[in-house]
C-alpha cells in the first residue's frame, strides 16, 4: 500500500519547547563522557597525522564529470534516466535531490530522521499553482559525519545503518536504485575515512559490485571493540570488518572523496573534501575549471554560521577561488547542528546539520557579521533551553569526565587541609584555580576571541572552583563542626556540595558564553538536546537559467510525535 504524501504544517514561531529523550540503546553520545572522550582522543590522534602531512586524498583518482555523470545515469536508468549532458537534461528536465548530515546519534532519533527523510510530502506551489507533491529524492547526499563519536564502522553500523534500514526496507515501494553521494566530515575523518569508504565509495571494478544483503544492510559488530582491538593487537592480527556497508537502496558512485557532478546547464555540484585541515592542492585543480556560471558547493563545514563567519569553510571558499558576491553560488553545508539560511550578493549559504546529533542552538546574542534570514530554532527556544545547563552539568547528564576531574579537584583539597591546614591547602587552591581557568580558557575560545573578553569568565570560574572547597573547610572548622577531625559524613557532605556547586558553576559559564555569544558549540553539545531535527529537500530544473527549489522539512520533537513541519521553502536562480 503507497502512503499518501504528508501535508507540512506551518512552521510554529519560535519559542519554548518540551522533548523527549531516547532510551534504546546506543542513546545520545554525552559530550563530557567517556565514550566522546575516546572521541575526542581520536580527534587529536587523527589531527596529528594529518599535521605531519599524511593525507590519504593524494592516492584518490577522482571520476572525470562526465563519466561520473555516466554512472549515475546508469543507476538510475530504472527511474528514466536517459541520455543528456546533465543529470538535470538526462532526468527529463528535473531532478529531486535529498541533503542530509551529521546523523548517526541517538539510535531513536536515528529512525525517527529517517522516516523523515523517507515520506513524500505535499506543500503549496512557490509558483501558485495549487499543490506541489515533493517526491524522496532520487539522489540523496550526506553532508558529513556518518556517526558519533567516531563514524567506526561499528559505530556506522549501529547508529546510522541499523534503524534507517529498518527504515527504507519497510517504506521503499520501488526497487529501483537511488544515487548515494557524500562528502566526509570531521568525524569521519578522526577514523580515516575507513567507515565512509565502505559505505559512500563505489568499489573497484574487480570487486563485487555493492548489494542489499544482510551482512552489508546490517553487519554484525563487535560489543566491546577496545577489548577486540587489543586482542587481535596481541595476536598480531588486524581487527576483522565487513568489507562493505550498505543503505538500503541507494548506490554509491563516487571513487574519491571529493566529486563534480554536471547537475543543470550552467550549474554543477561540486563535493568537497578539506580532510582535517584544507583542500588539497589536486582538490583545488580538479575544481579550478572556468567553465561553470553556478555551482551548488557541498562542503563539510559552513562558511557562515551563529552569525560569524567560520574559518574553516571560508578557507575552503577561498581554496576554491570563488567570490560570493560575483560568482553565484549555492554552499550548503552540515557540521553545525542546526538550521540557518543567509545570503551574500547573488549566493546562498545554507547550514543544515540536523540528521539525528545532538543539537546545537541558533545565536542567542544580538549582532552578527551578517543577516540570518530563518533559523531553527530561533533564539527564543534556544535560550530557553540553556536554563537546565547547570543542573544537567551536575547531575552528571552531559556526562562523568567533568563530575569525575572537578570532584578530584575538590577532593584533593580536602584532604590536604584535613591533613596540613590552610597553609597548604591554601597555595594548593590557587594552583587549581589556575589551571582551571587556562582550560576555560581553551574551551571557550582563546584564539577567536579578544583576550579581555575571554579572561573574566575563565579567572571568575577557576576562581570559585579552586577556593570554594577550601572556603567550605575553613567554615565548618570555624563553626565546630569538626571537619578537621574526621567526621566522615561533614567530609563526606562537603566533598558532594562543592563538587555539585563546581559543576553547576561550569554549565552557568558554559550557559553564559553562549548567552554572550562567545562560544555556541560547547554548551549546547553538553545539553545533548534530541529535538528541531531535518533535512532538505531540492528539486533543481532547467529553464532559461537553472533553478533549484528548496525546501526544508523538520520535526521538532521527533521521539514525542511532533508531526513534520515546513521549516524553509526558497527559490535560487543563480
Amino acid at each position: 500500500m503507497v502512503e499518501a504524501p504528508t501535508t507540512l504544517l506551518a512552521c510554529p514561531l519560535d519559542a519554548a519547547v518540551r522533548f523527549k529523550r531516547g532510551r534504546a540503546k546506543p542513546r545520545a553520545i554525552a559530550w563530557f563522557g567517556f565514550s566522546a572522550f575516546w572521541g575526542h582522543l581520536r580527534h587529536l590522534i587523527a589531527s596529528a597525522i594529518a599535521t605531519d602531512n599524511v593525507d590519504s586524498r593524494q592516492w584518490m583518482q577522482p571520476d572525470e564529470p562526465a563519466a561520473l555523470l555516466d554512472r549515475v545515469r546508469h543507476v538510475l536508468r530504472e527511474r528514466g534516466a536517459g541520455e543528456g549532458s546533465t543529470l538535470v537534461e538526462a532526468m527529463g528536465g528535473e531532478v529531486w535531490i535529498d541533503f542530509v548530515a551529521d546523523t548517526g546519534d541517538d539510535v531513536s532519533v536515528s529512525k525517527e530522521v529517517a522516516k523523515l527523510v523517507a515520506r513524500e510530502y505535499s506543500v503549496a506551489d512557490p509558483n501558485g499553482e495549487g499543490q506541489l507533491i515533493l517526491p524522496r529524492g532520487q539522489v540523496l547526499i550526506h553532508g558529513g559525519d556518518l556517526a558519533y563519536p567516531v563514524a567506526t564502522v561499528r559505530e556506522i553500523s549501529r547508529r546510522l545503518l541499523d534503524p534507517w534500514n529498518h527504515v527504507l526496507e519497510a517504506t521503499t515501494t520501488n526497487s529501483a536504485p537511488r544515487v548515494l553521494l557524500g562528502v566526509p566530515g570531521n568525524h569521519d575523518w578522526y577514523d580515516g575515512l575507513d567507515g565512509f569508504a565502505r559505505l559512500c565509495q563505489l568499489p573497484s571494478d574487480f570487486e563485487a559490485p555493492p548489494a542489499n544483503t544482510r551482512e552489508t544492510l546490517f553487519p554484525t559488530t563487535d560489543d566491546h571493540p577496545v577489548l577486540a582491538w587489543v586482542s587481535a593487537f596481541s595476536r598480531g592480527e588486524i581487527v576483522k570488518k565487513p568489507g562493505q556497508l550498505a543503505l538500503y537502496g541507494y548506490v554509491p558512485v563516487q571513487r574519491a572523496s571529493y566529486f563534480r557532478l554536471p547537475l543543470a546547464k550552467g550549474l554543477d555540484l561540486f563535493g568537497v573534501d578539506r580532510q582535517l585541515h584544507e583542500i588539497d592542492r589536486r582538490q583545488r585543480a580538479f575544481f579550478a575549471s572556468k567553465d561553470v556560471r553556478a555551482r551548488l558547493v557541498v562542503l563539510p563545514d559552513p562558511a557562515r554560521a551563529w552569525g560569524e563567519v567560520r574559518h574553516n569553510g571560508a578557507e575552503s571558499i577561498k581554496s576554491l577561488e570563488l567570490n560570493l558576491n560575483e560568482s553565484p553560488s549555492y554552499v550548503l553545508a552540515g557540521d553545525v547542528h542546526h538550521y540557518e539560511r543567509s545570503h551574500e550578493g547573488p549566493s546562498v549559504h545554507v547550514v543544515a546539520g540536523g540528521g539525528g546529533a545532538f543539537l546545537q542552538g541558533s545565536r542567542i546574542a544580538g549582532g552578527g557579521v551578517y543577516e540570518r534570514t530563518k533559523e531553527f530554532p530561533g533564539p527564543l527556544a534556544s535560550t530557553s533551553m540553556l536554563w537546565g545547563l547547570p543542573w544537567h552539568i551536575a547531575s552528571g547528564g552531559a556526562g562523568l569526565l567533568v563530575w569525575g576531574y572537578l570532584g578530584a579537584l575538590q577532593a584533593i583539597e580536602l584532604y590536604v587541609h584535613l591533613r596540613h591546614g590552610a597553609d597548604l591547602s591554601t597555595p594548593l587552591a590557587i594552583v587549581h584555580s589556575l589551571i582551571v581557568a587556562f582550560a576555560t580558557a581553551l574551551l571557550v575560545g582563546w584564539s577567536r576571541h579578544r583576550k579581555h573578553r575571554i579572561l573574566p569568565f575563565a579567572l571568575l570560574l577557576g576562581f570559585f572552583i579552586g577556593v570554594f572547597p577550601l572556603a567550605i573547610a575553613i567554615t565548618t572548622d570555624k563553626l565546630g563542626l569538626e571537619l578537621r577531625a574526621g567526621s566522615l559524613v561533614a567530609v563526606v557532605a562537603a566533598w558532594l556540595l562543592s563538587t555539585l556547586a563546581s559543576c553547576a558553576a561550569f554549565g552557568a559559564m558554559l550557559a553564559l558564553i553562549a548567552r554572550l555569544g562567545l562560544n555556541h558549540a560547547q554548551p549546547f553539545a553538553a545539553l545533548g538536546l534530541p529535538c528541531f531535527k531535518h533535512f532538505v529537500r531540492m528539486r533543481v530544473r532547467d529553464g532559461e537559467s537553472p533553478v533549484v527549489d528548496t525546501f526544508v522539512i523538520g520535526v521538532i520533537d521527533p521521539l514525542g510525535g511532533s508531526a513534520p513541519v515546513l521549516v524553509d521553502s526558497f527559490q535560487w536562480k543563480p
